[in-house]
């Protein structure tokens, strides 16, 4: 019986708030179409490209009224830790303004953009980023700040949602009351605020308590809020094959999840794959010092532009090299042409044989490569960073049923994340134990 459902705006999203679900031992699948939904599991999401479109409400708001059908308690728009989004981009408050306008959010709509563990944090609703060994606030974070498409002009994410159209937005600072959580139910939306994981699992514990009235409760966030809600339902392991009673999720407000849950995503190492295939619509400064150090461990690295990318690309997995085909580096390139080819040479590469683990960077990107290799679904089987899941991949063509897929947002991981996904040895958490 599905207990929360997801719709993510992007596909390196989609596999993050997945994982945080499936380290607390919550099962889980996510899908690319509403299509393939199913009730058979704790946790559900559906994959969807709305942060790259003009128009996001046309494309999640759909699957939103798809996964409420199910009965959860809870439904997460999921967004980037980073809120990319712009009024004319992947509007993150024309969804929450929809959400009211629809008759589908009866209350104000949780919004939690903190996710500690990945660097992200939100103080007097104002966003910061871990950079290195300084935290700095959003709109002074180069990656964001210049981002191409949706550039951060400002950190208080109640203004962000302001000029996008969400309704009157409020702020509900770290560790606050059920009081406190109940007296926002005025506003349109209201941004929480984060700083440790202690935070999140308070949080977690209001919004999945509040649904016993509101079922489904609508929320947005992050992967941190993934992590708040699955910690909350985990709080209260024996009722997870029933419904829970409204005693019972009264009692799951502010408590920590139990000792020793057991994780099936994550905690075994994958060990080694290759030729491993890489390819990046990413733009991000983060993934180009990746590119980096594949090259310098003797990598193949190949410029998407090139002539002949595709045949570049099996000629190099044919001769045992890992390789990775890019448009990070060197000019700007228009970014659905880009990812329609990135998808073209890694459908190439997998129906040829040459390959059983892929790794895409880039939000964009992942959604057009997926949709290329014509998955349905996709399961965590384990974690190179913090959210950047590797994942195998579910679909009719034998070629790509099977297939290890990481989707890796632009910001995501350390240098040597491409090397560890060759070996497979990616940081694999232990289960939450609070």
């Amino acid at each position: 019986m599905t207990l929360v459902a997801f719709v993510a705006d992007d596909f390196t999203g989609a596999t993050d708030a997945l994982w945080q679900f499936r380290r607390f031992g919550l099962s889980g699948s996510l899908v690319t179409d509403v299509a393939y939904l199913h009730d058979r599991d704790d946790v559900i999401g559906v994959a969807t490209t709305a942060r790259a479109s003009a128009d996001p409400v046309a494309s999640a708001l759909p699957a939103l009224r798809a996964v409420a059908a199910l009965g959860p308690l809870a439904v997460q728009y999921k967004v980037c830790s980073t809120f990319d989004s712009s009024p004319a981009y992947g509007s993150i408050g024309a969804v929450v303004a929809a959400l009211h306008r629809e008759g589908l959010a009866r209350s104000a709509v949780p919004v939690l953009a903190a996710q500690p563990e990945f660097g992200r944090y939100t103080w007097f609703a104002n966003h910061f980023v871990r950079a290195g060994d300084e935290v700095v606030r959003l709109d002074r974070h180069p990656p964001a700040r210049d981002h191409p498409v949706t550039p951060a002009t400002e950190a208080d994410l109640r203004v962000r949602l302001g000029e996008q159209g969400a309704g009157r937005t409020g702020w509900l600072p770290a560790g606050a009351s059920r009081e406190a959580y109940r007296a926002r139910g005025g506003d349109a939306a209201f941004v929480a605020d984060a700083m440790t994981e202690e935070h999140l699992r308070i949080l977690g514990g209001l919004v999945i308590a509040d649904a016993r009235d509101l079922s489904p409760l609508y929320c947005v966030g992050s992967g941190g809020l993934s992590y708040a809600l699955a910690s909350a339902l985990a709080t209260n392991r024996p009722s997870l094959a029933t419904r829970p009673s409204p005693a019972d999720r009264s009692s799951l407000a502010g408590q920590p999840p139990p000792a020793g849950l057991p994780s099936p995503a994550g905690s075994v190492v994958l060990g080694a794959a290759g030729p491993v295939l890489v390819v990046s619509g990413s733009r991000s400064p983060v993934t180009a010092r990746q590119i980096d150090a594949a090259e310098r461990a003797g990598w193949a690295v190949l410029d998407a532009g090139g002539p002949d990318a595709i045949a570049h690309a099996e000629a190099s997995l044919r001769e045992g090299r890992h390789t990775v085909v890019q448009s990070t580096r060197g000019p700007s390139r228009d970014p659905a042409g880009v990812g329609e080819l990135l998808g073209r040479v890694a459908a190439a590469a997998v129906r040829a044989g040459l390959v059983r683990r892929l790794v895409v960077a880039g939000g964009d990107t992942s959604g057009q490569v997926v949709a290329a290799l014509g998955a349905r679904a996709l399961d965590v089987a384990g974690t190179l960073a913090v959210g950047g899941p590797v994942c195998v991949l579910a679909a009719d063509d034998p070629a790509c049923d099977g297939l290890e897929v990481a989707l890796k947002g632009g910001q995501v991981g350390g240098e040597d994340f491409f090397l560890r996904a060759a070996l497979g040895t990616g940081s694999a958490q232990a289960p939450v134990n609070g």
